[in-house]
């Protein structure tokens, strides 16, 4: 896993996404979201938001992700049921889920994130590190196609 703290040197940080991707942002706090999704349009990725899971999977069941970054700290629905039916009715997505955290602390949230197997991110992060996370993680899932091929 890796956090915001471990930059891939190899996207050089601060640098745009390359390619323009479809992007869901699942996160309750509105002024995070706001600016996450603007620094993400202006990549060219087209951005939606939700700011609970049921909208989320609403969205997901509408148009294709390429990524979901979702806040685990959400009202409502829980994360683990979350990723639960995420991974039961959308497996190939779940691959393609980035976690944020703002509770590094709690034993269980990090539990959680080790058992899930997915990437993460504690928040605050920098858009330097939401680009480098995505960046690593659709390289991961491209190597994980090419060795299915």
């Amino acid at each position: 896993m890796w956090a915001s703290s471990t930059p891939s040197s190899s996207h050089g940080g601060t640098m745009a996404l390359h390619t323009p991707l479809t992007i869901l942002v699942i996160d309750d706090e509105r002024s995070f979201v706001r600016v996450l999704a603007t620094l993400l349009r202006r990549d060219g990725s087209t951005v939606d938001t939700a700011d609970n899971g049921e909208l989320a999977l609403a969205l997901i069941e509408q148009r294709p992700y390429d990524v979901i970054l979702y806040d685990i700290q959400m009202p409502a629905r829980t994360v683990p049921t979350f990723a639960d039916i995420v991974k039961l009715l959308f497996p190939a997505l779940w691959q393609r889920v980035i976690f944020l955290t703002a509770d590094t602390f709690r034993v269980e949230t990090m539990a959680f994130l080790k058992q899930s197997g997915q990437p993460w991110l504690a928040k605050p992060c920098t858009i330097a590190a939401v680009r480098s996370a995505i960046a690593q993680m659709l390289h991961n899932a491209a190597e994980q196609l090419s060795q299915q091929a």
